[in-house]
């Protein structure tokens, strides 16, 4: 047998054991939904590849992933002599079983979409392509609330005044 073809054989057989250090596991979660990842060793750094798809945080052990947006990206997670520790093909879905969304259009707008969630009651649930000016008003009410939740405002804010 030619050193070739043992060189080949050899080559062969290793890369049929050694897995790839590029090749990610898949990991798939929900849009604005997390998942825990316990990890074996203590982590050091994380590498996500696009942070507005989806971002991680770190808690001991415990990797939180969060989605933002569908998509796909990947995480990577290295303990502190550099090794790898994990390596995730990551896909954000979007649950479509309980949306609706609601295409409307006009000859000015063009076709425009709105996005509801619906479980069991329809409700606004904005999603990337929705109408933007209708999204920027969602998106005043929510911080809005927000504010008045958290104690950023308070009712002592004056009312509009009433047309007369």
């Amino acid at each position: 047998m030619s050193n070739t073809l043992k060189l080949c054989g050899i080559a062969l057989i290793l890369g049929l054991i050694v897995p790839s250090a590029n090749a990610g596991t898949p990991l798939t979660l929900e849009v604005d939904q997390s998942q825990v990842v316990i990890l074996n060793a203590d982590p050091s750094s994380i590498v996500v590849g696009n942070p507005s798809i989806a971002d991680a945080s770190i808690n001991g052990r415990q990797i939180f992933v969060h989605g933002h947006t569908f998509g796909q990206t990947n995480l990577m997670v290295f303990d502190s002599a550099g090794n790898k520790l994990i390596d995730y093909e990551l896909t954000v879905a979007h649950n479509t079983q309980n949306q609706v969304a609601l295409f409307k259009g006009s000859t000015y707008y063009g076709t425009q979409r709105y996005s509801y969630s619906c479980a069991p009651n329809c409700e606004v649930n904005m999603m990337i392509g929705d109408n933007f000016i209708w999204t920027e008003d969602i998106i005043k009410l929510s911080r809005g609330k927000y504010e008045f939740a958290t104690g950023q405002k308070n009712a002592d804010a004056k009312a509009p005044a009433a047309p007369q």
